[in-house]
């Protein structure tokens, strides 16, 4: 079943980013705009930034989903495909994951996963349901000194 992010908390974070690197282009172009008469090259400028923002948006919001499976889930971010196991899943941090509306869990090689929450949340209910082999929190930090959650 293909389970797409929360859009909203989508276009939130692409929005702030998107003002962040406006302002490091209008920074960076500081000569251009405010010490030439406005025309084609600011426009142009501004024309550029404005297609590759609605550009980015389009693709942030349409390839970043996960796909359940009886055995895995495959996160798709973009170009990049990830697949983890249920059973490689060792422990889930179930307040900081409520709190933040982001699955934290860690892998069985002790390596810590965040992954946002779709619009219902289903993807954290899955995780519950499915991974059979979770450990409590003093046992994870015997087994994994270095984690930090």
């Amino acid at each position: 079943m293909k389970l797409p992010v929360d859009k909203k908390r989508t276009i939130i974070t692409f929005l702030i980013a998107d003002l962040v690197f406006a302002v490091c282009i209008f920074i960076s172009c500081i000569n251009i705009f405010l010490f030439q008469d406005f025309g084609v090259v600011q426009i142009c400028i501004i024309g550029i930034f404005v297609f590759f923002s609605i550009f980015m948006l389009i693709m942030s919001l349409t390839r970043n989903y996960y796909h359940l499976e009886s055995k895995s889930v495959i996160v798709v971010k973009g170009t990049k495909v990830s697949n983890y196991n249920y059973a490689d899943v060792v422990y889930i941090d179930k307040e900081q994951s409520k709190r933040k509306r982001t699955v934290v869990f860690v892998t069985n090689l002790g390596h810590v996963r965040y992954l946002p929450f779709d619009k219902n949340g289903k993807i954290y209910d899955v995780f519950l349901n499915k991974c059979h082999n979770l450990v409590e929190l003093d046992e994870l930090q015997s087994r994994f000194q270095k984690v930090k959650l």
